[in-house]
């Protein structure tokens, strides 16, 4: 099996400034991040992007931005979902020709009436044959395809060489792609923010792509378990979930909070419309991050 995207691939949040427009700056510091931490690729815009937040102009800039801080240290893959099905065509056309390393794609409802395997097909023509990861998310925003039918799409189309799997629980989906799908793709992708993450990689995920708040510590996650060391791993794990109970209610504003904490970004602003953290949430959130046992996250606080 080519393993091509491995290990741990953040999505990159988009930072605001106060009156709620794209923060460069910090948009360049998170790339500047992922590089230092050793995460295996970024990905950018996704859902814990605010994708849906942004136009298509502060999209295209802020994809400029991302490859740019890259700079050829770190492969971005570009998001291109978007509700209908033209858009992420024409998302993914712009996308290639910025040098990205490949495409993440949701599988959308309005994809049913084309045909899921000719709609990968129209985004892999569009690309020049980038690898596709084929993002299945829940109902409504995705289309929550069955493995049999993710398979199809991956032995129809070669670009498809990923899935990033994200349903709750995930677990049987996850093995099911693992064991029946050597022949059609490269490997599966843990979603679901890493609050599944233990159990995707006993049944054989080769990546996950979190939210960036526990960079450093997914990344220890991973390198531990790849090099045997099961139960460091398993305790990396166990740490983690207290901010990831919390994240998934509160989301990007959980995220932005510790980065701004950290220094990364100047503020946790957020367009989504997401519950607010009060001041006992937020200081438990800080407590929580600040009793992580990774160093290199502990010692930044």
């Amino acid at each position: 099996m080519n393993v091509g995207f491995a290990g741990v691939l953040p999505v990159v949040p988009t930072p605001f400034t106060r009156d709620l427009a794209v923060d460069h700056a910090s948009l360049h510091a998170l790339v500047d991040y992922a590089v230092r931490c050793g995460a295996g690729a970024i990905v950018y815009p996704g859902v814990a992007s605010e994708d849906v937040q942004l136009n298509d102009v502060e999209r295209c800039a802020s994809m400029r931005t991302v490859v740019e801080a890259a700079a050829g240290r770190i492969a971005v893959v570009g998001g291109v979902n978007a509700a209908e099905f033209g858009d992420m065509v024409a998302n993914a056309k712009w996308m290639a020709k910025t040098g990205v390393a490949g495409i993440m794609a949701m599988a959308v409802p309005t994809m049913a009436a084309k045909g899921y395997a000719s709609c990968y097909q129209e985004l892999a023509a569009a690309t020049g044959g980038l690898p596709i990861i084929l993002q299945n998310l829940v109902k409504p925003r995705g289309a929550d395809l069955l493995v049999e039918e993710m398979l199809d799409i991956a032995g129809a189309v070669d670009a498809v060489r990923y899935v990033k799997e994200e349903a709750v629980p995930p677990g049987p989906k996850v093995g099911a792609l693992v064991a029946s799908g050597a022949d059609a793709l490269d490997g599966v992708i843990g979603g679901g923010g890493a609050r599944f993450l233990f159990e995707e990689l006993e049944r054989g995920v080769i990546a996950t792509m979190p939210a960036m708040e526990l960079l450093e510590l997914h990344v220890a996650m991973l390198r531990d378990y790849g090099e045997g060391r099961r139960d460091a791993a398993f305790e990396l794990y166990q740490a983690s979930l207290p901010l990831l109970l919390l994240q998934a209610s509160y989301r990007m504003r959980l995220t932005k909070l510790v980065l701004k904490h950290r220094g990364i970004i100047a503020t946790d602003e957020v367009r989504e419309p997401l519950p607010q953290l009060d001041e006992v949430t937020r200081r438990l959130v800080l407590e929580y991050f600040m009793r992580l046992p990774v160093n290199g996250v502990k010692s930044d606080g």
